[in-house]
């Protein structure tokens, strides 16, 4: 699929695509797979006895830090959670719900990346595009085929991927730190999920120089002096836009 027919707007998957729901007596034996739209929620950490997760989920943590700039630019609330095992993933709890929307991030990854903010406000950019987004309002698992569910997923991954670019530039920091990531050999496998690394990147590099652009448009009509004339109706004066 071309990047020209993946919508660029907000959007993501609420990340409940599979979920492993045990039957019987509970055994991994007994497991069966349950059409859905999202991953499984991870295992939470307690960060209370660990000074270095604390600092990055202090107030002036980098954790926290981004947290407040999306939250502010997309007029979206959310909670950014330490879990362990994954890089990154979202729960969308929806409208209809008492739940707060949560982004989860891996303690591991913290670990490595933290010195990288770029590469960081990036991953979690990308799951504030699923807590941005309204998917899967409205469908049902269970009148869709797996590989029409796959298909919506890779739709959806890469729409927050467009919203990633776009946020990464209006927080002022560069898509080479996310770009890198996505480029490790580990996360260039194939897979259901997403689209291949080429084409994630082409997506998150349109959509910063998209924001780029529209931002420096808007500067230069703000700067160009605009020609004023009178109204003939009003008698009032009125800039011709």
């Amino acid at each position: 699929m071309g990047i020209d027919k993946i919508s660029l707007q907000m959007a993501g998957p609420s990340n409940r695509l599979i979920s492993r729901i045990s039957g019987g007596g509970g055994s991994s034996a007994s497991e069966v797979f349950r059409k859905n739209f999202g991953d499984p929620v991870p295992r939470i950490v307690d960060i209370s006895s660990d000074p270095f997760l604390q600092v990055l989920f202090s107030q002036q943590g980098a954790v926290e830090r981004i947290r407040k700039k999306l939250s502010t630019l997309s007029r979206k609330k959310g909670k950014i959670v330490p879990a362990k095992g994954i890089v990154a993933s979202a729960i969308n709890a929806g409208p209809e719900t008492n739940f707060e929307d949560l982004v989860f991030v891996g303690v591991e990854f913290l670990e490595e990346y933290h010195p990288e903010e770029e590469t960081l406000a990036g991953v979690l950019a990308h799951e504030w595009g699923h807590l941005a987004s309204e998917f899967p309002n409205g469908l049902n698992p269970d009148e869709l085929t797996w590989d029409q569910i796959f298909d919506l997923r890779k739709d959806e991954e890469a729409a927050a991927d467009g919203y990633a670019g776009k946020m990464l530039f209006l927080m002022g920091y560069h898509p080479k730190g996310l770009i890198q990531f996505l480029n490790q050999p580990e996360n260039k496998k194939e897979s259901l999920k997403y689209h291949s690394v080429e084409t994630r990147i082409a997506i998150i590099q349109r959509a910063f120089s998209e924001a780029k652009r529209q931002k420096e448009q808007a500067e230069r009509l703000v700067l160009v002096p605009r020609p004023v004339y009178s109204n003939p109706f009003t008698a009032r004066l009125i800039a011709v836009v």
